[in-house]
This record gives structure tokens, sequence and C-alpha cells, in this order.
């Protein structure tokens, strides 16, 4: 008998599977005085996301890769907790881009490999596939450890749909004022979103999430 290779997962119907892929903005003041928000703006109106580097984004070897995490939405204020949301370092501010899995699938992205630095001596993986790995020491709350972010990864830089289907801001203020800039600045837009979500209303319970 043969053995049936699908195997289609419900991400709609289970609370632990998502659907979407999301990929978390943050500024980077220091380098060309751009907030977290500019940084999203941009995005949309280059209609890409500029791959992370080695230097930059803990990308290993020499490609670069555009980053993207695999959680449920209310997984979201777990992810940008005080400690990743630092002000002068941020790993991640609440500003964001939501595409289908589908979409990311079909463009290149994959889940990366999750590997002790000794596992990928002994793997020997190329070089050049280097980017699709993070590196995992232990499980115990001492060692390095990102599995949580669920993270899939897309060699070099990737490119938005038309219309990806929403974007994440802070609170309902900045919502409002990125609605009007796509109202007024349209025609400069490659990706224009069909909707804009606040995460003051997505993550519940964050202390900086004021208006």
């Amino acid at each position: 008998m043969k053995i049936k290779e699908s195997n289609s997962l419900p991400f709609i119907e289970r609370p632990d599977l998502s659907p979407f892929l999301i990929h978390l903005t943050k500024n980077t003041k220091a380098e060309d005085g751009y907030s977290a928000f500019d940084n999203l703006v941009s995005i949309l109106k280059t209609g890409k996301i500029w791959g992370s580097t080695k230097e930059k984004g803990f990308i290993k070897g020499p490609n670069k890769a555009a980053c993207f995490m695999d959680v449920p939405f209310s997984a979201l204020k777990y992810i940008l907790n005080s400690s990743n949301t630092k002000v002068d370092s941020p790993r991640y501010e609440p500003y964001g881009i939501i595409v289908s899995k589908t979409f990311a699938y079909r463009n290149g992205c994959r889940p990366v490999m999750y590997l002790s630095n000794e596992e990928l001596r002994k793997i020997s993986i190329p070089n050049e596939e280097l980017w699709r790995v993070v590196r995992l020491e232990g499980v115990d709350g001492e060692g390095i450890n990102w599995v949580h972010e669920r993270e899939w990864r897309r060699k070099g830089n990737f490119s938005l749909p038309t219309d990806p289907h929403t974007v994440l801001v802070k609170n309902i203020s900045e919502a409002k004022k990125l609605r009007r800039i796509l109202h007024e600045e349209r025609e400069d837009f490659k990706s224009f979103p069909s909707s804009i979500m606040p995460l003051t209303i997505l993550c519940q319970g964050l202390p900086y999430m004021t208006e």
C-alpha cells in the first residue's frame, strides 16, 4: 500500500498554529535616523524586506536572509516583552508585516534549523547554506535558545505581495497616522496593506503599550 505523503495542517482551527508569518521591525536611528515606524513605511514603499547580515542580524555564513517568525498572534505579547524591546538596543519593536505562510513558502521561505555549534560542525553544512541555521545551546534557561520564535528565513531579500494581509503598529494613533500616509502617498507604495492592526489591542497587558 502506498503511504499518503500529504498532511495539510488545520492552521485555522488550532491555537498553537498560525497560517501567517510575521516580520517585526525595529529602529535604526544609530545608522540612518529611522524609527521602527519609518522602517515599516519604507518596507511598504519598496515592497521588500531587506535581508539581514552576519553583522546586523545574527545570520551565519556569507549570505543575507530575510527573517520571519511563525507564532500565533496571541504569543506576540511574549515576544514583545521588556527585555526584547529595550529603547536603546531593541531586538524588536511593535511594528511589522504579516504575510500568509502559503505565499512565503512559494517565495522561498523555509523554517530554520536549530543546531548547536558542535552539531553544525558534525553535519558539515555548506557555507552557502548557513543562513538556514540558528544556534541552539541548552534548553535549561541558561543556554542560547530562540526556538520560541519558530523562525523562517528566505535567502537574500524578500519581495512582498502587493496587498499584504495586514501590518502591525504600536497603537491606535499610529494606525491612524499610517492610514493617512497610505491615503496621501498611495502612488509611492509598492505594497498596500489590506488592514492595519494596533498592538495595544492585540497584545493586552504590556505596560509600554499605551496611547
